[in-house]
């Protein structure tokens, strides 16, 4: 059995979480979910396979957003984020839960519409803010999920996508925030500096910036992680996504604020009050 290192303890996987590990670290999402969905139906209670099957669930709905409606992945969404509440309440030190809680909920709102689901951006960052106070460490052997560089991940494309007018303050306690956005991405990418999400996400993020600030050293900066992250290996699949996506980014770079895996938004207040 592999050990699992956290907060100083080491704790051995159980042989069908091992097994998750490695089918999730060479790509096979389905096969991933089907080896844990299996397990947590005679093991409920193993906080590893609850927090495991929610980011699968998550990539799982990552990759449907390329091929079915946007609302046909809600139940998607739904149960990850019930097994992700579910590990939180078995290990309330752990960060996973907290985070992956937060992405399925972030997904429901890009799904349904971001300006529909503005009242759920504060339970959103809280979540994340959460995760982050946790003194939770871990890295997938791929590099394709980190601990805590998803979280940062999480953080750069809520502050990025979250609108900032100012009226969002009332409607939700919370705004967006473009410097917060890219400087956690900037961490995401010091975290895993061989990361290619990372490195798109922190070119979407200075493109925005650039337009939102008109900062054209951030809009040349942009297009340079871009096309660095463009260049890199892309055989995971959700990088392969992010690869194909690239080019239309570039294309689009004035819409760069709205940008997300599974759609392009109008954030802007006028479409809000429609």
């Amino acid at each position: 059995m592999s050990l699992l290192f956290a907060a100083g303890l080491a704790f051995a996987l159980a042989p069908e979480v091992e097994e998750s590990e490695r089918l999730a670290n060479s790509g096979d999402v389905e096969g991933t979910v089907r080896v844990l969905e299996a397990y947590v139906l005679t093991t409920p209670n193993d906080h590893e396979a609850l927090w495991r099957l929610s980011r699968a669930l998550y990539e799982r709905g990552e990759l449907l957003a390329q091929s079915i409606p946007d609302k046909q992945r809600l139940p998607v969404y739904a149960r990850a984020r019930a097994l992700a509440a579910q590990a939180t309440k078995l290990d309330p030190e752990s960060g996973f839960g907290y985070l992956w809680e937060g992405v399925a909920m972030g997904r429901v709102a890009t799904a349904s519409g971001i300006l529909s689901q503005l009242s759920t951006a504060d339970d959103i960052e809280r979540l994340w803010l959460k995760a982050l106070s946790k003194p939770t460490r871990y890295r997938m052997d791929s590099g394709i999920s980190s601990f805590p560089g998803d979280v940062y991940n999480a953080l750069g494309q809520f502050y990025r996508l979250c609108p900032d007018w100012k009226a969002m303050e009332w409607i939700s306690g919370t705004r967006g925030d473009i410097d917060k956005s890219v400087k956690y991405f900037r961490m995401m990418v010091e975290d895993d500096p061989n990361r290619m999400e990372g490195m798109k996400e922190l070119g979407v993020a200075l493109l925005c910036k650039g337009y939102k600030q008109k900062d054209t050293g951030a809009k040349a900066e942009g297009r340079i992680w871009l096309r660095k992250a463009y260049e890199m290996p892309h055989d995971y699949p959700t990088d392969r996504i992010d690869h194909g996506q690239i080019p239309l980014i570039l294309e689009r770079e004035k819409e760069a604020c709205g940008y997300s895996r599974d759609g392009w938004e109008d954030l802007s207040e006028a479409a809000y009050k429609k």
